[in-house]
């Protein structure tokens, strides 16, 4: 039982890191309006003041359709549209490859 609790929080915690990530090249603006309760709970996130909880994931999973899967699982599925923002850097850096 113990091991399965301790596999729980390490994918909590996976989960938390991508979300932070996704958070980190997201505008408080894009979150909530300026002022509101909303933005003041996102600014203390992104300050490491505050913990992310499945509300916040959800918005962020909402915001961010393509990565979904991976904010869940770590996981990618190109070939369905569910990429990771490494993926997409990544594929953005590749050499035009159409001939000529």
């Amino acid at each position: 039982m113990y091991i399965e609790h301790q596999w729980h929080f390490s994918m909590a915690d996976g989960m938390a890191d991508r979300a932070l990530q996704l958070l980190s090249s997201t505008s408080l603006k894009e979150l909530a309006p300026v002022g509101s309760k909303d933005y003041v709970r996102w600014q203390n996130i992104k300050r490491g003041k505050a913990r992310l909880g499945p509300e916040e994931i959800e918005q962020l999973g909402k915001m961010y359709v393509q990565y979904r899967w991976w904010l869940m699982t770590g996981e990618t599925m190109p070939a369905q549209g569910q990429t990771s923002p490494e993926y997409d850097e990544a594929n953005r850096k590749l050499p035009n490859q159409s001939a000529g």
